[in-house]
């Protein structure tokens, strides 16, 4: 599996704003698809990591990335 590219993702973040993404606009913005294990995708994967170093927790519905701020 290749890395994705989160530099557009890691804006979206920074930005502060909830968001969400579909699988489509993933792969878009990062270069690869979205992780299929749920597990991996919400709590190990690269782009967790990242929600999870700018204060946001991840879901996924219908394979779509929800983006909340954790309060």
């Amino acid at each position: 599996m290749s890395r994705p590219d989160l530099t557009k993702v890691r804006k979206m973040l920074e930005a502060g704003e909830e968001f969400s993404l579909t699988e489509k606009q993933y792969l878009k913005k990062t270069g690869t698809n979205i992780p299929k294990d749920g597990y991996y995708l919400t709590h190990k994967s690269a782009v967790a990591r990242a929600a999870q170093e700018n204060g946001y927790s991840i879901e996924v519905q219908e394979r779509t990335i929800l983006f909340r701020k954790v309060t």
